[in-house]
Formats: structure tokens, sequence, C-alpha cells
């Protein structure tokens, strides 16, 4: 089972909103319109940025243990190259439980990925003249996806701006959410959104969303219930912070729930991700492993 866990991050900072008003203390809190218009463009800006950089991902392993129970356990290290074609995607496993992966199964890894992409994109018609073309409109369309998700999140939540604290030592304004009375959104992100209420803290000075701490209110499904569901009060957390270029992007998720998988077998989740050693890619690309530029780089560590 794997949990929607970037995709997630991403959809929840995307979904900030804003009502206005005035700060607990009493002063005045930035122009609403003003600073909600740059707090989006922020985001927007670092979505449409998303697969531009490669960055490596730790996270604990979800499992079944000897007596039937799935639950967490065990960490892997990837190397992710990302692409808007999500097939090309590459989660390359380069370490599990803090032991380097050998370089026989890397390397079978790599061929195995190589194999694949090039029958993607046999099946797509890429290459040729038209590739630059090509990879415009896979990226656009991907932008499109992202974009349907971030407006059925929105829609599917209500916020209210509590006031202005210090996070961390960082103004940052307070805001927080809760399910859209009436809302029927049509994505998967928007689904699971609308079983969340929680609190966001805005970085007042950069207009960049900090951190996400949000409970679910009812049960999450996966699979229609069939492969898992978590229980209400399930708690998730995200962290977004600069890494270069000007571009904040999620560094970690956390996800603590209990509930049921495979009909009957108690599942456990205490579920840890971690993003980081962005890099920025030489040019947009539908599979960036498969240029030299960007292969020669992975073999550096975080």
């Amino acid at each position: 089972m794997r949990l929607p866990a970037r995709a997630l991050a991403t959809v929840a900072a995307l979904a900030v909103g804003w009502s206005g008003g005035r700060a607990q203390n009493g002063d005045p809190l930035p122009d609403r319109d003003t600073f909600y218009r740059q707090v989006r463009e922020n985001l927007a800006r670092a979505e449409r940025a998303n697969h531009l950089y490669t960055y490596r991902e730790r996270r604990t392993d979800v499992h079944t243990n000897p007596f039937g129970r799935l639950g967490t356990g065990g960490v892997s290290l990837y190397e992710v190259y990302p692409s808007p074609v999500r097939e090309l995607v590459y989660r390359r496993v380069v370490e599990r439980n803090g032991a380097p992966v050998p370089a026989r199964e890397i390397a079978r890894q790599d061929r195995e990925y190589r194999a694949h992409a090039a029958e993607v994109l046999l099946e797509r018609g890429a290459g040729g003249s038209d590739e630059e073309r090509f990879i415009e409109d896979e990226s656009a369309r991907a932008r499109q996806r992202r974009q349907r998700a971030i407006d059925d999140v929105v829609d599917a939540l209500e916020f209210d701006v509590e006031g202005r604290t210090l996070y961390k030592g960082v103004p940052a304004i307070v805001i927080a959410f809760r399910p859209r009375t009436g809302a029927k959104p049509t994505t998967r992100p928007g689904r699971v959104a609308q079983k969340f209420a929680g609190t966001v803290w805005v970085d007042e000075r950069a207009a960049e969303v900090m951190q996400i701490e949000a409970t679910s209110i009812e049960d999450i499904s996966y699979g229609l219930g069939i492969v898992a569901r978590l229980g209400e009060g399930t708690t998730a957390t995200v962290t977004r912070k600069p890494v270069g270029d000007g571009l904040w992007m999620p560094t970690k998720l956390t996800l603590s729930g209990r509930g049921r998988a495979v009909l009957f077998r108690r599942l456990v989740v205490d579920h840890a991700i971690e993003w980081f050693d962005y890099r920025r890619l030489p040019d947009d690309s539908l599979a960036p492993f498969l240029d030299a530029r960007v292969h020669g780089e992975a073999g550096r560590g975080p």
C-alpha cells in the first residue's frame, strides 16, 4: 500500500484560503487580497516547478509482520527522478534501514526503468523533430491535472484566519480549516481533504506555507475500504521549507493512525516521509534519468 503522500502534501499546501480580519492581539493583519495573492502565487510557482527538480525521499515502509498485522517499520531511501508523465517517474531505491543497496540491485533497477521508459515513450510517440512540443504538451496536461485537484481541494474546505503568532521564531499568520458543508469533491485529493480539519501556519514575510497540522474527522479509505481504512482521529502534518531558487517545497510529511486493512487485519500506521537534496534539472524532460548530465549527479550523498 502506498499512501499518496507527496501529492497530498502539495495539494494541502495549495489549498490555503483566507477570510480576512484582525489578529487576536488587535494588530491589523496584512491586506487580505494582497497577502492571499502572494501566497497562492508562491505556491503555484513551486507547483509548476515541481517536476523540474530531482530529490531524495526517505520514508518508513508499510508492511505485514509475521502475525499478519499491517503496519509501518523500516526505512527506505529513494532517489526520485520526476516526470510530467506519471508512468515515467523513477523511484530508485538506494538504501534500506541505513544500509546501501548493492550495486547489482541498483543496476537491475536502472535496466528495468530504461526498458519501461523506452516502452512508454514509444507508446506515446515521443522523439523526433516534435519532441520539444511533445514535452510541452505533456507538461501542460500535468499542470491541468494538478490544477483540477487544487481547485477541488479549495472547494472542499472552509478557512478562517485565527490571527498572528510566532512559529519557531518566525512571524506567522494562523489559518484554521474544516470541511465545507455540502461540498462534493470529484478528485481523490479533494475527497481526502474533506475528511480533515486543522491549522496552517504561513510565514508572513515570505508569504509561504510553513506548516500544516490536521486531524481526520471521519475514516479514510483506500481501495474502497477493502485494502485499508484509517480511523477517525488520524493525524497528519506537512512541513515546507525553502530549497533554493526562491522556491519552497514539501520537506516532511507525517501520518499517524489506526484502522483495518484487507477487511480484517489491524492497521497501525506511524508514517514519516522526508524530501531533501532538491536539485534543479538541466532541462524539462519526460525521463530525466535518461539524461547523462543528470545520471552523473545521481551518486552524490545527502
